[in-house]
């Protein structure tokens, strides 16, 4: 018998809640910096978060498990949430060019979900079951993963 099983980069989305959508930041960042309100994000994983945006080149320095903040080229980021449980929220602390962080903004977010799901690829494949053997993997258009799993 066989099953597949799909990790899709956008069903990453469970692990949090809604992302910010370009115009809540771009109206944000064009508040005085006290007037700026926090951006709901998708990243809950603070491990996963640094690594990510390590890998961006971001300057990062982890403030408490709830708050990181980030420094890059285009602008700098405060990450604060108040429980490990809940998404970080962006507060925005300075921005050069409103646009090129945006387009910032986006990759960090692609590399976020990349990231998870290279994770849990990693964890699905290292926690198979004795029974269970991998028949068949393929990497779809969309970036998902179709694994095809033989239940002996």
């Amino acid at each position: 018998m066989s099953m597949s099983a799909i990790l899709i980069p956008l069903a990453i989305a469970v692990i949090a809640t809604a992302n910010a959508s370009k115009d809540a930041i771009k109206s944000n960042c064009m508040q005085p910096e006290k007037s700026r309100q926090p951006i709901l994000s998708r990243y809950a994983d603070n491990r996963m978060l640094k690594k990510t945006l390590t890998e961006h080149g971001a300057s990062v320095e982890e403030i408490s498990e709830n708050r990181i903040k980030a420094s890059f080229a285009e602008g700098s980021l405060t990450y604060v949430r108040n429980t490990p449980e809940e998404a970080f929220s962006i507060l925005i602390d300075s921005i050069n060019c409103v646009d090129k962080f945006l387009e910032e903004l986006d990759q960090i977010y692609d590399e976020y979900c990349n990231n998870v799901q290279s994770y849990t690829y990693e964890r699905v494949m290292q926690n198979l079951p004795e029974n269970m053997e991998v028949e068949k993997e393929e990497v779809m258009d969309d970036n998902s993963i179709l694994i095809t799993l033989n239940v002996n």
